[in-house]
């Protein structure tokens, strides 16, 4: 399991965690280590700022003097080659909500909000728990199942495509487009490759998306799905065609590869921990105490930007406008200074003040949907497979690679019990 004993790091200076693709599978020795000494640290070969205790990580996330609106910066961090391509997708991707600030973000964020409120998340329930029946009958005659890939991983887009209206046949053109989309925001430096297929993948959607929001424009049953809801706050004169198109497309970013992440998570520390298993067995109720331990430990978001607007002083360091500012997740969920003993997995600790979902006033507007899947997709899976498994014996874990994103890409458990 992964441990933050900083006397074992090697040289986290020489050897960054994000130029060395092998720490990333277990970064946190390299953490502890940059968040006692160097909790503000400057990395020239890409020029940008990480900051890596809670207290700091937590007050930036609020501070005005930093923008979330970091869409120019993505543009002329992407090779020459494929800017052009890139900046025909600013009318939306400027629309994001993570990509707005002040009044515009907050009359955006209260139109959004109406998709995730408590009766649209309630309605949700019974369609998540079919979806991850279903998911679960096409391997539970075998005695294993890669749970990263073939259940988490599928499980949020058939849920986001059921959420948005999205066609049933559709859903695995879904999956693609959010594998591009979190590509190109995730790996570092940005690459062609990830640009072009990332644009590819936006012209897609934002096709297929306006066909289904316009047919909602015509149609009487604006209160079905998230689009239906948009659709007549478009009418109201609330919202606009073209910042729904930009935010659907966001929503398949943040609602997918997390909630996979956040699932996977949660079974490879259980597997881990096997004291910490045994008394999830013995008082289920401790599930989302599970859940929300595994959202510090392994957050499915390890780190997330923005760019100063202001000069900012943080310990002894000087942010300068225009600077990007790296907020480490990862770092600042295991600060001993917030959680004693932070490293050690604890299923009753029900931790408080979590920063995987942000804070602010760009807290995840779909925290308590991606919670709510989580814990029914992990109630099902235990209830039909047993909580009798372990990692396949031929099996390793392979970790998703990338700067941002934190989770098994394959994770393949064996079980003996099945309902």
């Amino acid at each position: 399991m992964s441990t933050a004993d900083s006397s074992t790091a090697s040289d986290p200076l020489a050897d960054f965690f994000l130029d060395s693709p092998a720490k990333l599978d277990d970064p946190f020795a390299d953490l502890a280590w940059l968040r006692e000494h160097r909790p503000v640290h400057w990395h020239e070969p890409i020029r940008q700022w990480f900051v890596f205790r809670y207290d700091d990580v937590r007050g930036l996330f609020a501070d005005r003097r930093l923008s979330a609106n970091r869409m120019a910066g993505f543009v002329d961090a992407a090779p020459p080659s494929v800017r052009d391509e890139l900046r025909s997708l600013v009318p939306y991707l400027e629309k994001w909500l993570l990509m707005t600030d002040g009044a515009t973000h907050a009359q955006l964020r209260s139109v959004l909000h109406r998709g995730f409120n408590t009766t649209a998340i309630e309605a949700m329930r019974a369609p998540i728990e079919r979806a991850a029946q279903a998911l679960l009958d096409r391997h539970i005659h075998e005695d294993r199942i890669d749970v990263a890939s073939k259940f988490a991983f599928l499980l949020p887009a058939y849920v986001l495509s059921d959420f948005m209206g999205i066609r049933p046949e559709d859903r695995d053109r879904v999956v693609q487009w959010s594998v591009d989309f979190v590509d190109f925001f995730n790996v570092i430096p940005i690459t062609e490759d990830t640009t072009r297929r990332m644009v590819r993948s936006a012209i897609e959607m934002t096709a297929y998306t306006r066909e289904l929001l316009m047919a909602r424009h015509h149609a009487a049953f604006e209160d079905d799905d998230f689009l239906g809801l948009m659709a007549a706050a478009v009418r109201a004169g609330e919202i606009s065609d073209d910042e729904i198109l930009g935010n659907t497309l966001l929503l398949l970013i943040a609602g997918h590869v997390a909630v996979r992440n956040v699932i996977g998570n949660v079974v490879w520390l259980l597997i881990g921990h096997p004291r910490e298993f045994q008394r999830l067995r013995e008082e289920p109720r401790l599930l989302r105490s599970v859940v929300e331990e595994s959202l510090r430990v392994e957050p499915p978001i390890t780190l997330i930007p923005r760019i100063a607007v202001e000069p900012i002083e943080l310990r002894g360091q000087r942010i300068r406008p225009g600077d990007i500012v790296q907020l480490s997740i990862a770092a600042a969920n295991r600060d001993p200074e917030r959680f004693p003993d932070p490293d050690r997995f604890d299923a009753s600790r029900n931790p408080r003040g979590v920063l995987s979902f942000g804070h602010g006033p760009h807290g995840c507007l779909g925290a308590r949907l991606a919670i709510e899947v989580s814990l029914i997709a992990l109630d099902t899976l235990f209830k039909r497979v047993g909580t009798n498994i372990s990692v396949a014996e031929e099996a390793q874990v392979r970790w998703y690679r990338n700067a941002g994103n934190r989770g098994p890409e394959e994770l393949i458990i064996a079980f003996g019990e099945r309902r």
